[in-house]
């Protein structure tokens, strides 16, 4: 996926923007062909001023045409002034952006492509990730792998390192390819990046996270892990409550998109069924074998749909079926036991909020916030649940009951007290 909050589409944005930097260079460059006094620079950096300044009008005089719609002849004026400025990132790029928009990605490859030979290694690795998302558009997987690795590469050279996105991009094109060990292995990478990524809130990045776990979540799930599969799905939904990532990346979006085309449905359909939305399931899975019938998850994908149509029947409770924890996350933790360790004390122990869900009644799902204060020998000294929503405060007081009873967490020999907020997920089915 190519990730990005929601704006324009990036080849206007930086269209728009380059054409504003060549007005200002336009305005700023002496006149072309006028003689340079005694003293100063040779002609040859004068003529290269003078390729400079043309350039520059070039480029204006592509952003008037391109606002007029004319985006033929914006196209044609943008290359004219790549050939008088062929090592400018910002022209080559806005040249690429371009001929991307118009449909003609093989042409945006190839521009950006020799750019990238005329750069110094390790020069602008933003180029690697738009040309690997360029090339997995169009399903070259293993060339869009070697770009995003490029990318990757230059930027653990960085001072700032890779950024999540780089790692999931890599992630989704290997497991595209059918290399899910080396996917799964990036997913993780993501994971780990994003997490040590903190805002202003010190708070890890959450649709960073979301998106590497769902990528986490369909590689095992393909690579016959279910367990570990819900276990990844159900982190990427306390991350994203409702799915809201994926239900941007199912509409067309030129900055949030999953490879090959139509498989954010199997994705959605993973997510449906973590949830206990059997129905939901089955028609996100139908939904992606009918996009994707050549798929080499095709076989994974109808296993799906055979399970959520034979769940009903299973299931079949005559006073409703009883819901269950199916995914847990703690978002916040600050004293002296980390998050994952709290999430492993639960991962443990699944089971322990049953004896108060068994008179339990609903559909879909619910997301509970249970506040847990921990001793500094991992055990619960309280447990408040705000609001227990449909559950009901029965439920609320019997979970606090059974969590500061019953859940204890494997600390270090030195713990200290800790304070945490943990997101479960219950689920009917």
């Amino acid at each position: 996926m190519r990730r990005g909050a929601a704006r324009a589409p990036a080849g206007l944005r930086t269209f728009a923007l380059v054409v504003g930097v060549s007005l200002a260079l336009c305005l700023a460059l002496p006149a072309a062909g006028r003689a340079a006094p005694a003293g100063e620079a040779p002609f040859w950096v004068g003529a290269a001023r003078v390729d400079e300044a043309r350039a520059a009008a070039l480029v204006a005089e592509a952003g008037r045409q391109g606002s007029r719609g004319r985006l033929e002849d914006a196209e044609a004026l943008l290359a004219r002034a790549v050939a008088l400025q062929p090592a400018d990132v910002a022209i080559v790029q806005a040249l690429a952006e371009l001929q991307a928009s118009r449909g003609a990605e093989r042409k945006a490859e190839a521009t950006l492509e020799q750019l990238l030979e005329r750069l110094p290694a390790g020069a602008e690795p933003v180029l690697w990730l738009q040309l690997g998302a360029l090339r997995a558009r169009r399903g070259a997987y293993r060339e869009a792998a070697a770009a995003y690795g490029m990318t990757a590469m230059e930027g653990r050279a960085s001072a700032n390192g890779a950024s999540p996105d780089v790692y999931a991009n890599l992630g989704e094109v290997l497991m595209a390819d059918g290399r899910l060990a080396e996917a799964e292995a990036r997913y993780r990478d993501a994971i780990a990046v994003a997490t040590s990524e903190t805002t202003g809130e010190r708070r890890p990045r959450s649709q960073d996270l979301a998106l590497a776990y769902y990528g986490l979540a369909v590689a095992l799930d393909r690579d016959k892990q279910p367990g570990a599969a819900r276990e990844a799905m159900g982190r990427a939904l306390a991350q994203d409550p409702g799915g809201a990532v994926l239900k941007v990346a199912a509409m067309p979006n030129r900055d949030l998109f999953f490879v090959p085309d139509g498989d954010v449905y199997y994705y959605l359909g993973l997510a449906a069924e973590t949830e206990g939305r059997s129905l939901d399931a089955a028609a996100a899975f139908r939904e992606f074998l009918t996009r994707r019938p050549d798929s080499r998850w095709a076989a994974a994908a109808t296993a799906h749909v055979h399970a959520a149509e034979e769940k009903p029947q299973r299931d079949g409770a005559p006073a409703g079926p009883i819901p269950r924890v199916v995914a847990v996350g703690t978002v916040q933790a600050s004293g002296g036991i980390a998050a994952p360790l709290i999430d492993a004390a639960w991962r443990d122990r699944l089971t322990l909020l049953d004896p108060c869900l068994a008179a339990a009644r609903g559909g879909g799902s619910v997301r509970v916030g249970i506040d847990l204060d921990f001793d500094a020998r991992g055990r619960v000294t309280r447990a408040s649940i705000e609001r227990a929503g449909p559950l009901g405060e029965d439920f609320a007081r019997c979970a606090e009951a059974a969590v500061t009873g019953r859940l204890t967490v494997a600390v270090p020999s030195r713990g200290k007290p800790t304070h945490a907020r943990t997101e479960i997920l219950i689920a009917f089915p």
